[in-house]
């Protein structure tokens, strides 16, 4: 089984981390991490994939980085079928309407399962 993860940075990145990691954990899943770079801060970007690498290294789970640059919505769909991942995470941010119109994008058009995990339940991990 593999799960595609979404990060917008590393302060969500590391809000989630755990939680995903548990989850991949309990399914014996493998963990596609995606960032999708705005602007040129690659910095960042690596930051935001190794969070998930370093945490998966430590629960002896594989994960597999991909940074792409462009629209949120078709990178997250392309990479879900590229990769062949049977599940999406995502979580949600305090940003409500930026954050809404992702997850609903994404569910509208992943032919697999989408879970997004609420923000003020990844705050209070």
């Amino acid at each position: 089984m593999k799960i595609l993860v979404t990060a917008a940075g590393p302060k969500p990145a590391k809000d989630k981390v755990g939680y995903i990691i548990n989850i991949a954990k309990r399914l014996g899943a493998e963990i596609v991490a995606l960032h999708i770079l705005k602007g040129d801060n690659q910095t960042q970007a690596q930051e935001t994939l190794n969070i998930f690498e370093q945490a998966g290294k430590q629960a002896n789970i594989n994960v597999a980085k991909i940074l792409k640059k462009g629209d949120i919505i078709s990178n997250i769909i392309e990479s879900a079928e590229e990769e062949s991942v049977n599940l999406i995470i995502m979580g949600a941010t305090p940003e409500k309407a930026a954050g809404e119109w992702v997850s609903t994008g994404v569910m509208e058009k992943a032919k697999i399962p989408v879970v997004v995990i609420p923000y003020e339940f990844i705050k209070d991990l």
